[in-house]
C-alpha cells in the first residue's frame, strides 16, 4: 500500500476517534460592559451583594457542537457586571463575605444585600465546530434586608445566538451574549422597583 496512503489513513482515524471521544473547550460568560451606563439618579442607599465561596470557585459544563463541551465558571465571570449594575444604581456597593458578619453590614450601613442565582445551559446545531451557537442563561436575583427578610426577587431567562461568521473570533460569543441580556434586563427591573427608594 502506498505510504502516503497509509499516514492519510491513520491520520483520518485519529481525528475520528478524536471527535468522537469529545473535549470539553474554556469559555468566559463576561458580557461586553459598554451597554451598562449610570442612571441618571442614583439612589442614595449603600448595597451589598452576597456570592457563595463554592459558587465563585464553581465550574460548570454544557453542551457545545461536534460532541464537545464548554466549561465556565459563571459566578467568577459574572461578578464584576452584577456589582456594576448596582454600582450605577445605588451610591454605593459592597461585597458581603458572608450574611452572618452583621458587624460589616452594619458597619458600612448595607440596607439591602443582592444574591443571584445562575443556571446556564448550552447548545450548537454544528457537528463540525465546538464553539455554542445558543446559550441560555435563568438568573434570579433576591434582595434581602441585613435581618435576612426578602423583600425583593426577579427571575430572568434569556438566550444569546451567534453562527460561525460571527463566533469564528470570539468563541465565546453567544454566552457573553446571554449574560449581556440577563443583566441588562435585571438593571432594567431595579429601575422599575420603587422599594429601593423608601
Amino acid at each position: 500500500m502506498d505510504i502516503n496512503k497509509t499516514m492519510d489513513i491513520k491520520f483520518l482515524a485519529i481525528v475520528f476517534a478524536f471527535v468522537l471521544s469529545g473535549c470539553s473547550h474554556q469559555i468566559q460568560i463576561n458580557p461586553d460592559m459598554k451597554e451598562f451606563t449610570t442612571s441618571d439618579q442614583k439612589i442614595d442607599k449603600t448595597v451589598g451583594y452576597f456570592i457563595a465561596k463554592d459558587d465563585i470557585s464553581k465550574s460548570v459544563t454544557t453542551p457545545g457542537g461536534g460532541g464537545d463541551s464548554v466549561t465556565y465558571q459563571p459566578y467568577k465571570d459574572t461578578e464584576t457586571v452584577l456589582y456594576t449594575v448596582l454600582m450605577n444604581k445605588f451610591s454605593d456597593v459592597y461585597k458581603v463575605d458572608s450574611l452572618e458578619d452583621n458587624n460589616f453590614i452594619e458597619k458600612n450601613n448595607i440596607r439591602y444585600i443582592f444574591i443571584p442565582k445562575l443556571v446556564t445551559n448550552s447548545s450548537s446545531g454544528s457537528a463540525f465546530t465546538w464553539p455554542p451557537t445558543k446559550f441560555m442563561i435563568s438568573l434570579t436575583c433576591q434582595a434581602i434586608k441585613s435581618e435576612g427578610e426578602v423583600v425583593w426577587e426577579k427571575s430572568i431567562d434569556v438566550e444569546g445566538d451567534a453562527e460561525f461568521d460571527e463566533f469564528k473570533s470570539d468563541f465565546s460569543l453567544a454566552a457573553r451574549r446571554a449574560t449581556e441580556k440577563a443583566f441588562i434586563k435585571l438593571a432594567q427591573e431595579l429601575d422599575n422597583q420603587p422599594i429601593f427608594t423608601k
